[in-house]
């Protein structure tokens, strides 16, 4: 099945269990060199819920729903990151086939060994890619549901990203992303330091936010929780 769905030559191996299809030149990330400093962050509860007003499990949750969505087919994650909040779910998932798909040889190297941790080896159905997000390696309309959490505050480009997320979608498939949004002083205000350390785009609010993908060719509705926005198909 595998085979069926790429659009690129053959994948180089560039960590064990862990594909490339970026040139030689092409592959580091800055994402590389803070991945435990990420970690450490973004993967404290606390943080989540006093910044983000969200605990971990709400993350968790999301992305069993997109998971369920996908009824077991081709299921793909575009910016996985390191799988700080989501290895558990994916480990445990009976899809026919899981790529996660991130820009850091890093940050995937992290998630293959959460997922290891807890299942003691990484499952067949599990593929760990590094790819370009705006230019993914794969056909179009060959997942049963594309999912993308916590990545979309990072672009300026939100049509770019989403058009191709909907692009390697099934015409009947699902895709489920996440934005952090500034919808209180405390979101605001931490996504314009974030911003100003070049780690985030524009900051927008849940209502700015669907308000700037609803003049896009897109039928997607949304629910907020905290300083979080949870997206789906519609």
């Amino acid at each position: 099945m595998i085979e069926q769905i790429f659009d690129v030559a053959p994948l180089d191996e560039v960590e064990e269990g862990i594909f490339s299809c970026l040139g030689a030149n092409e592959r580091a990330s800055s994402y590389d060199n803070k991945v435990d400093a990420y970690d450490m962050v973004v993967g404290n509860r606390f943080y989540n819920r006093f910044v983000w007003g969200n605990w971990p499990s709400a993350y968790r949750e999301f992305c069993r729903q997109a998971l369920a969505s996908s009824r077991g087919g081709a299921f793909l994650d575009v910016g996985c990151g390191s799988l700080v909040f989501t290895a558990g779910v994916y480990a445990e998932a009976e899809n026919k086939l899981i790529i996660l798909l991130d820009r850091s040889i890093g940050m995937l190297v992290k998630g293959r060994d959460r997922i290891t941790r807890i299942k003691g080896f990484v499952p067949n159905n599990i593929v760990f890619i590094q790819g370009d997000v705006f230019n993914l390696p794969f056909k179009t309309h060959v997942f049963d549901t594309v999912a993308s959490f916590g990545v979309l505050h990072l672009f300026d480009d939100k049509y770019g990203l989403l058009s191709e997320l909907e692009r390697v979608k099934r015409n009947d498939g699902h895709l489920y992303y996440s934005s952090l949004v500034g919808n209180n002083a405390i979101g605001r205000k931490y996504l314009e330091i974030l911003k100003q350390a070049g780690e985030v785009a524009t900051c927008h609010s849940s209502e700015s936010l669907g308000n700037l993908i609803s003049t896009m060719s897109f039928e997607h509705k949304s629910n907020s929780i905290g300083n979080v926005a949870y997206f789906r198909s519609a």
